[in-house]
Parts: C-alpha cells; structure tokens; sequence
C-alpha cells in the first residue's frame, strides 16, 4: 500500500511519471510492503489503466515470412527497406553494416577534436577519473551538432541518415538541443579499469523514457554510427529485443544471459538504430579496447514543445527544483540495479 498525492498518481497514470520517477523523487510514501512489491504489480498497473502491452518473451518474433526473427541478424544498406524496416519495428534494434563505411573516419576525426576541446563543468560533456592514473576525462559529449557543422549535417542533409530515419515509417525530427542532443559514448578505458563513480560511465539496462514521457516523445530512434570495433574486446550496446514500447518487469532484467538479450556486435562504419523505449544496456568492457559511438537522436515533433532548448525531461517532470525530482546520480542508481553495471 502506497501513500501518493493525486497529482503525482494521475502524472502516473497518465504515464507523464514512471515508478522510478515517483521512487527516486520521494513523491510516495510505503505504508506496506516494498518497492519491489510495487515494481512487481507496476506493469499490470500501467497495462490496466494505459493498455500499455506487458513484455512476454515466449511470445515469438517473427519475420515477414513468419519464421522466427534471427536475432542476431545484420544487414547491408542496400538491403530491402521493407525487409529492414519489419526487423527493426518487430525486434526494436537493428544493424546496419558498412553504412557509414565512406564518413567514419572523418567523423571520427571531428569527435576527437571536440574531446580535446571539452572542459569539465560545461553542460556539453560528463567527465570521470581514471582511480589507477587519476586522469580525468570526457566519457559522454552532448550537444554536438550545436558545436559541429560536421555533425549537423549528418541529421540535417546526409542521404543515408535520411534512409535509415525513415525505416522507422514515423514522423520523426532531429533533435539537435534537447535532451543530450547528438552525443557520443566514450570508453577509453578497457576492462576491469578502476573509474570513479559517474553518471552514465556504463549503464544496466534501461530505457530513455523510463522516467516517463513515452507517450509523448517515443517512439523515438537513436541512430548510432560506430567509430571503433565494438565486441567482446572492448565494450558494446546490448538489446532486449521486443520491449520497446511495452512495460518489462524486473524478473526480465537480471544480466545478458536472458535469452532476448543480445550484443550488437559492429565494425567501424557499420550504424546500429534502437528504438528509446527499447530496454538496452551498456555494459563495461570486456576486452582492452576503446568505444567511441555517435548517436543521433530522431523523435517525436511534440517532443520540441515539450522540452526547452538544453532541457532534458526530468526537468519538466512536475516538482522539478521542489525536490520532488530524480538527481542524474539518483538515476544512474537506478539505471545500475538491473544485474549489469
């Protein structure tokens, strides 16, 4: 039995807040039982008052022809769009090989230059500290198409983002100074490095939305163009696939051996897309070698009405600056909790 204010339940019920937004921010008081109580009901909750699809992994994902989706299937820009755009609608993610095979190395280029420009403090990269060096360094840029006319164009006008944007068959605008903007993860460190705590240094499995709002601005994509080799030598984007759009409970969540837990492994040039709401993971390295992924953010229209120029949602979830609000270290807790850290 919980204790909450109405306008927090109907946020709730409304989807504007999810259980861990309401949990994080303190807006709910337990007069019995636990949060784990309540995470267990929570997807039943929101699918009797939302309709919102529960997450059930023995229902099959199928191909067009109606066999069973290879999960780990990778495709080639070129291959048939419907083809392509069946498996990412069905699955949640999708891979693309060689897609930006003839931009990476120049991309690659521009993202380091802005490393070297970056400053700890700003609002355009999160930096943490090497514990074995001490060295401090960037592992998240934001905002970089605000920063690179490089990076812009690549939302704005490049042909093949264009193309992969519309697999998706939605709607859907850059999203330049929202959110993180164009942000790139960063993972110089190799496995079993010792890194002070940080936000989102890796991440367990999570969805963008999941502190409320999918309705609003998913379903959204975020086109990931791959820099580096990512795989079991250095570190790499995982998948549930088939939750984008449907509430999961906990018992889903307990490391990558789900058997709907799969690792998107990529080569320099290949783009991978995943849906927001999809549950994905970054998980730490597990081999020596470095990750630099650039992700371009396509969402909903409403989503530039929703949100200001710099503005992420939390910031516009009721009670923001009241203390009814999720601190990003609250959030990385969070985020942490799910058997991958």
């Amino acid at each position: 039995m919980i204790e909450i204010q109405e306008r927090a339940w109907q946020n709730y019920v409304h989807e504007l807040r999810t259980t861990s937004s309401l949990i994080l921010s303190q807006a709910v008081s337990f007069l019995r039982g636990s949060i784990d109580d309540w995470r267990t009901w929570a997807p039943a909750i929101q699918c009797m008052y939302s309709g919102r699809e529960i997450f059930d992994p023995s229902l099959p994902l199928l191909s067009m022809d109606g066999t069973p989706l290879d999960l780990k299937k990778a495709f080639y820009y070129g291959d048939e769009p419907e083809e392509m755009s069946h498996f990412l609608r069905t699955a949640g993610y999708l891979v693309i090989r060689g897609a930006m095979a003839h931009r990476y190395e120049e991309i690659a280029i521009e993202i380091d230059r802005i490393r070297s420009e970056s400053s700890e403090g700003e609002i355009f990269s999160w930096w943490t500290q090497n514990l074995d060096t001490e060295q401090r360094f960037p592992y998240r840029l934001m905002f970089i198409s605000e920063r690179s006319s490089l990076i812009r164009s690549l939302m704005d006008d490049d042909a093949t983002v264009r193309d992969i944007v519309a697999l998706s068959k939605r709607n859907l605008v850059p999203l330049h100074d929202r959110g993180q903007g164009a942000m790139t993860v960063l993972k110089p460190f190799g496995e079993g490095a010792k890194l002070a705590p940080s936000i989102a240094g890796n991440l367990g499995w999570h969805a963008d939305c999941g502190l409320g709002g999918c309705n609003i601005m998913c379903p959204s994509i975020n086109i990931g163009i791959h820099l580096d080799a990512a795989g079991s030598q250095s570190s790499q984007l995982w998948a549930l696939a088939g939750t984008h759009g449907r509430s999961v409970h906990n018992t889903a969540l307990m490391g990558t051996d789900h058997p709907r837990a799969v690792p998107l492994d990529t080569s320099p040039g290949d783009v991978t897309v995943h849906y927001s709401c999809l549950m994905h993971a970054g998980p730490p390295p597990t081999g020596p070698n470095q990750r630099r992924t650039l992700y371009l953010p396509f969402y909903a229209p409403e989503t530039l009405q929703l949100l200001g120029r710099f503005q992420s949602f939390e910031q516009v979830l009721p009670g923001y600056g009241t203390g009814d609000i999720p601190s990003l270290d609250q959030v990385a807790k969070e985020q942490t909790t799910h058997g991958i850290s």
